[in-house]
């Protein structure tokens, strides 16, 4: 008998255990996995923290880094958000820095789009442009926008409709310059 009223005390226990988790599990709150916006995207992949080395000739010619990229499998285009860019000389120094708030990489071609607040920092020559897209072409040895443009250096400030330069900045060109009337915001 002893036995008998075991077997029955454990079975209501364990009943009665299987009913409270069943309830708790259904009672509780739904939670999100992700958000409604990453739920509806299309791409094939995300990447949160990408870092991607551009090279030419086996030389690493600049580094491109983005808070989130979205990879798609019929495009050699990879869309970023966040992004901040290093241009390297063949000596390994640093040339430039690019910084954007999205931009497109074409991974086949090691071009690059930035566009939105772009920044371009020249730092051996004190140098600073911006402007609302920049194009990045490892291929064609240049940097440029053709959109309105502000360059500031040495504390003038000079502003035009475009710009074009080769990535060893020797030749910076802005369109249209103009030292009065620029608008601090491309």
């Amino acid at each position: 008998m002893l036995g008998l009223n075991y077997l029955r005390h454990f079975a209501s226990a364990t009943v009665g255990t299987v009913i409270l988790v069943a309830i708790g599990c259904s009672n509780g709150s739904e939670t999100t996995v992700v958000s409604t916006q990453m739920a509806q995207m299309q791409a094939d992949n995300v990447v949160y923290g990408m870092t991607q080395i551009l090279t030419k000739e086996g030389l690493r010619e600049g580094v491109v880094k983005a808070d989130s990229a979205y990879f798609y499998q019929d495009s050699s285009a990879v869309h970023l958000m966040g992004v901040h860019m290093t241009i390297y000389a063949e000596d390994g120094s640093e040339r430039a820095q690019v910084v954007a708030n999205r931009g497109r990489l074409d991974t086949n071609r090691q071009e690059m789009l930035g566009e939105g607040d772009v920044v371009l920092t020249i730092p051996g020559a004190g140098r600073t442009i911006r402007t609302g897209q920049l194009h990045y072409s490892s291929a064609d040895d240049r940097i440029w926008s053709d959109t309105y443009t502000i360059m500031e250096e040495d504390g003038e400030v000079t502003c035009g409709s475009a710009f074009h330069s080769d990535l060893e900045f020797r030749n910076v060109l802005i369109e249209h310059a103009r030292t009065a009337g620029c608008r601090q915001q491309p």
